[in-house]
């Protein structure tokens, strides 16, 4: 009889966490574009990256957004959507709400959540005198602004510039974007003869323009594979999470792994099939 009447417990309070979401009828998927490392990080941690290739199987009817303003705007207009982003630009606001994953929200230093990912930067080759001391900026100091939003990756440390004179073209990943323009803007005040350049493109162009030698740093928001690690050298610079979001008519509050899996593959079309 405990037994039982536990599991009517548990029934009764999944009803209630899901009630109204059969007013909101056919799911709104919003994706990121191809090439955009949080879609390929986001596709393997909730499991639909086919087997031996680097293909995800997002369903094909998918709204796209190239940045994650633009996933902010897709969703807080649409009331059926769902979307995601970097944790550390997307916050719940008037018309949106950020859900829980398997019952642990995203957030910094929560080591629970299960959609979290490094930020790197890329390079090919030695540095220069201006890259390498913008890098110990970032190593050091420069922690300090990432822990602002992120999850810093090192120790917040003194930092003395040598005031190298150059010019430095940072290209990639939207996510990471944001961060660097910080990073570097910080960075210039104590090292005014260093002009640094950010421009945001994808994870995977600015890989692939570091290799080709048209910017001197690329911004990934992706693991490298394991033929971009054998061309190039790369450091973690943070940590982020990536946070799944709705619009803030959605009553759903928290979802699970292989809800999202099949959300984003077609499985599951519409919101009332969600706990079916």
């Amino acid at each position: 009889m405990t037994g039982s009447t536990g599991c009517s417990k548990q029934a009764a309070d999944t009803k209630q966490k899901v009630e109204g979401l059969d007013k909101l009828g056919q799911i709104g998927v919003i994706s990121r574009e191809e090439g955009s490392g949080t879609r390929g990080t986001f596709a393997q941690l909730a499991g639909f990256v086919q087997e031996n290739t680097d293909k995800d199987q997002t369903v094909k009817d998918a709204k796209i957004a190239d940045d994650t303003a633009s996933v902010l705007n897709m969703v807080g207009s649409d009331r059926s959507a769902i979307g995601y982003g970097s944790a550390g630009i997307m916050v719940s606001d008037s018309q949106v709400k950020v859900l829980s994953v398997g019952g642990v929200e995203p957030g910094k230093n929560n080591a629970g959540y299960p959609l979290s990912r490094s930020f790197y930067l890329v390079w090919s080759g030695k540095l220069n005198d201006v890259e390498d001391d913008f890098m110990r900026y970032i190593r050091g100091a420069g922690q300090e602004i990432v822990s602002q939003s992120y999850t810093a990756v090192g120790k917040q440390s003194s930092f003395l510039s040598l005031k190298p004179k150059g010019k430095i073209t940072v290209t990639g990943s939207t996510s990471v974007g944001p961060l660097l323009e910080c990073l570097a803007e910080e960075y210039m005040k104590l090292n005014p003869k260093a002009v640094i350049t950010v421009k945001q493109t994808d994870s995977s162009d600015g890989i692939r323009q570091t290799m080709q030698g048209k910017c001197d740093l690329g911004m990934s928001s992706r693991d490298l594979k394991d033929n971009e690690k054998e061309i190039l050298d790369y450091e973690s610079i943070a940590r982020d999470e990536i946070a799944v979001i709705v619009n803030k008519e959605n009553p759903l509050e928290d979802i699970s792994l292989e809800q999202l899996e099949k959300i984003y593959t077609g499985k599951i079309k519409e919101w009332q099939k969600l706990y079916d």
